[in-house]
């Protein structure tokens, strides 16, 4: 009895750790603060022009996070008809996260989440993650935690097949 209690407490403990939204998922949407115009909107719904979209989620003083949105910044101005936004997950400061965007060179909205209950829908979980959604679908097609040069190439290359067609 204890060894199959012990098999449960484990699965569901895996399970929790994988409960990241992945691809074929779908986006929930919530509403959201944009640092530099003041403007509150759904984060889901602002980009419905565009056929695809990203976020990137992070923290204000987390440099990785910052190294992220530089290469998303290249990826944006490379697509201009890719819609991206960064959240900032660990703070309200409005000025902060606006002199921090304004100091990496990020012209995309970088925003926070008015509503309290955003992440039981995302599952961020406080780890920076970047999602691509597309094809107008509400539904992820790449994501992955954090955004390396790996993952910025296979974004880069899904974004640019996606665009095109």
């Amino acid at each position: 009895m204890k060894q199959i209690a012990l098999i449960l407490a484990a699965l569901s403990f895996a399970t929790l750790s994988q409960a990241a939204l992945k691809p074929g998922d779908s986006l929930t949407p919530y509403t959201i603060h944009n640092v530099a115009t003041g403007k509150e909107y759904c984060q889901v719904c602002a980009y419905g022009a565009k056929p695809a979209k990203v976020v990137a989620f992070g923290k204000l003083n987390d440099e990785a996070f910052w190294a992220d949105l530089k290469k998303l910044q290249t990826i944006a101005t490379a697509n201009p008809k890719l819609g991206v936004f960064a959240q900032v997950i660990d703070s309200k400061d409005s000025d902060a996260i606006k002199a921090a965007a304004e100091k990496n060179g990020i012209t995309f909205p970088v925003v926070v989440a008015v509503e309290k209950d955003w992440d039981n829908a995302y599952k961020v979980k406080g780890v920076s993650r970047t999602i691509y959604y597309a094809q107008g679908k509400n539904k992820i097609a790449w994501t992955a935690t954090g955004l390396d040069d790996k993952a910025a190439a296979e974004l880069t290359n899904q974004v640019t097949k996606d665009l095109k067609s």
